[in-house]
Parts: structure tokens; C-alpha cells; sequence
């Protein structure tokens, strides 16, 4: 941390520190000009600051009005919006000059609002007829040309004529409609809740660029593509019960036996105490241990259309699954025999199957996000 304080300490010394004249030796005049009028506003008896402002100034004003002669010169009406941006740049180095202090700064104090205008109404005109020119021609991809005309003619001129209207308009032409559909082509009937929460995916995230989704069609808008998904096979597994059995088995204490010395008396050890033997014997328990399965797959394609050429730009496979898996486990006999794991199993117990709709719809969710993800990926076949 202390190290990067102290590299942006060096970095703000160095900026600090920036030379107004190497920068005009690059021909960098407004950056000079920038440099230079910090220095005189902190001391304004910078005298080289100020020839270097001088300079500075002087050159890039010829370069600007030479630039604009030229371009005027040229005739050509695409030029306006530079050269109202050269007239800008003359205004505002004029304005910069004007708030230094007193010290031999020259500068020229020609009015230019009128040439500025000129080229603002000039600019604003050209734009503006070109996106009309643009959109005329009803075509998607010249609309979007239009509709960058039309915005820059609005930065001109805010309120020019029905500049508004034409943004909407190019906007409206130029965007590329696309609309999601699922249809049930599997013999087996999809559940209505499936189909429902499949088809109300959400698209409109995607939307951009140009682009706009709809998850329902919407009968005011030309759609240029379609995306169906088409269920082709709905299966669902039938109510599977399988049962394994091991048996635990255990060695425990029961009771004890004396120990006998070879004339069958009991011995005693050498406080005068009998002496016993522990006695063991093996319990046991059987454990089932059950496996409840059922599943669902739904199989379909994505199928991506043009529908303006009426042709298959795409299809690909597509397919979902659900799985309901359940374990439990029953304990017959001596329960001391199991282990502490097979003990906490026995707290399971059966459950009841799912329905086969409900599977269906769990694995229409999977293919949702799938689909989603299939769009995703597909994007770059809408144009």
C-alpha cells in the first residue's frame, strides 16, 4: 500500500512538474497552452510561461484557420461538423486567454459566433438530410447508419425540425426483431405449467446492440428471425425400488465363568477371591438399505430461423433431466449391532413418489436455463 502511495505521489510530481515547452516543441499546442496558464495563474511572473502560452497559442490558431480553409475549400457539405469543431477550439483557447492575468498575453479577439453558427447550422443540415436520405430507403442496416446522422444533428441542434421523431423512426426501422416460441411436438403431452414457464423466459436482458427480444409475439412488430424450441420426446422413468441387504454383526459381554483348577474347583486368586473370565457372544441385525428412483427427460431441439429468407439458419439438440433419487433404511433385529453410521441412517424413512407431471416440470425448468444459455450462444446468427 505505502508503495503505491508513493508511486502516485511521483506520478502527481511529474505531472506537476510537465513542461509547457517540450509539449509545444511536439506540436501538443493545447496541452501547452494548458500547462502554461496553470503556471501564470500561480505566478504570473512566469515570463517564459507566457511566451510559451504566446507561442503555443499562435501556432495552433494558424494550424485550426488553415484547416478550415481547406475544408471550406474542399466543398465538401460532410466537413461542417469539423470545421464547427475548429471554430470551437478557437473560441475556447480565445476564452482561456481572456481569464489570464495581464502579464503580455496576446491573443486575437475576433468574434466568431457567427462563423460557428454558420457551421453548426450547416453541420446540423447535412447530418440531418443524410439520415433522412438514409432512411428512405426502408432498409434495417442503412436505418442505423440514419439513426447516428440524426443524433449527431440533434447535438448541433437540440430541437431541429422533427429530429426526435426521426431518432424514433431509425430506431424503430433499424432494430432486429427476434422472437422466442416452444412448441410440444412429443407425444406425450407437456403439462400446461411447463409449457407456460418455459415460454415466459427471460429474454429481454439480452436485448442491445441493435437487437430486441420478445418471449411473446407481438403483433405491432416485423420479426426478421425466430427461435423455436421444439419438444420432440417427453419420458419419465416408471417408480423404481431397489433393496440391498447386509447384516452387522457384533461381539458383546455376557456374563462370566470361573476358572477351574484341574479337580473341578473354582481358583482363587492371591487375596482368596475367585477368579471369573468374561463370556461373549455375537448379536446381530439385518439392514435393508432401499433406493427410490424416478426421472423425467424432456428431448427437443433449438431451431434458429430466418424469416425473412424463410430459411433454417440452425438446429441443435437440446435436452433436460430430473431426477428424483431417495435413500432410507430399515433395521431388523438387535439395533447394539449397528455401527454409529448405519445407526443415523435408520432416521430416513420412505417417502412418496412424485408425480410424473411434477418431474416433467422440474426438468422444463432445466431446459429453460438451457434454451437461455442456447440463445446466449447463438447470438451472432442475428444480424
Amino acid at each position: 500500500m505505502r508503495k503505491i502511495i508513493y508511486l502516485l505521489l511521483i506520478a502527481t510530481f511529474l505531472y506537476s512538474c510537465a513542461s509547457s515547452s517540450k509539449r509545444l516543441d511536439k506540436g501538443d499546442y493545447d496541452a501547452a497552452m494548458q500547462i502554461s496558464a496553470k503556471k501564470i495563474m500561480k505566478d504570473p511572473g512566469k515570463f517564459e510561461e507566457v511566451d510559451v502560452f504566446n507561442d503555443a497559442y499562435k501556432l495552433a490558431n494558424h494550424r485550426d484557420k488553415t484547416e478550415i480553409d481547406r475544408l471550406k475549400n474542399i466543398g465538401d457539405p460532410a466537413n461542417w461538423g469539423k470545421i464547427y469543431n475548429l471554430y470551437g477550439n478557437l473560441v475556447r483557447r480565445q476564452e482561456l486567454a481572456a481569464t489570464l492575468p495581464p502579464v503580455g498575453i496576446n491573443y486575437d479577439e475576433t468574434n466568431y459566433a457567427a462563423d460557428v453558427e454558420n457551421a453548426k447550422t450547416q453541420a446540423t443540415v447535412y447530418a440531418y438530410e443524410k439520415g433522412n436520405e438514409l432512411l428512405l430507403t426502408n432498409d434495417r442496416f442503412k436505418a442505423r447508419q440514419a439513426h447516428t446522422y440524426f443524433l449527431e444533428a440533434k447535438k448541433y441542434t437540440p430541437n431541429y425540425n422533427d429530429v426526435d421523431d426521426k431518432i424514433s423512426q431509425a430506431l424503430l426501422i433499424g432494430t432486429t426483431n427476434v422472437y422466442f416460441k416452444i412448441e410440444d411436438n412429443a407425444q406425450l403431452v407437456a403439462p400446461k405449467a411447463m409449457m407456460d414457464n418455459v415460454q415466459n423466459i427471460e429474454v429481454n436482458d439480452l436485448d442491445g446492440n441493435w437487437i430486441n427480444y420478445d418471449a411473446y409475439v407481438d403483433n405491432t412488430k416485423l420479426y426478421h428471425y425466430s427461435i423455436i424450441l421444439s419438444l420432440d420426446l417427453i419420458e419419465v422413468t416408471p417408480e423404481e425400488l431397489k433393496e440391498t441387504t447386509t447384516v452387522e454383526t457384533k461381539e458383546v459381554e455376557d456374563g462370566f465363568d470361573y476358572v477351574l483348577d484341574a479337580n473341578g474347583n473354582v481358583t482363587k486368586d492371591s487375596l482368596g477371591n475367585d477368579i471369573k473370565i468374561k463370556k461373549y457372544k455375537t448379536i446381530s441385525c439385518t439392514v435393508n438399505r432401499y433406493q427410490q428412483k424416478k426421472a423425467a427427460r424432456i428431448t427437443g431441439s433449438m431451431n434458429y430461423y430466418d424469416n425473412l429468407s424463410e430459411s433454417k439458419l440452425k438446429a441443435e439438440p437440446i435436452v433436460s433431466d430430473a431426477l428424483f433419487e431417495h435413500f432410507y433404511t430399515v433395521a431388523v433385529g438387535n439395533l447394539d449391532a449397528l455401527t454409529p453410521e448405519t445407526r443415523k441412517e435408520l432416521s430416513t424413512q420412505a417417502v412418496p413418489f412424485p408425480p410424473s407431471e411434477a418431474l416433467i416440470i422440474q426438468a422444463g425448468e432445466v431446459m429453460k436455463v438451457m434454451a437461455k444459455e442456447a440463445i446466449v450462444a447463438n447470438k451472432s446468427l442475428v444480424k
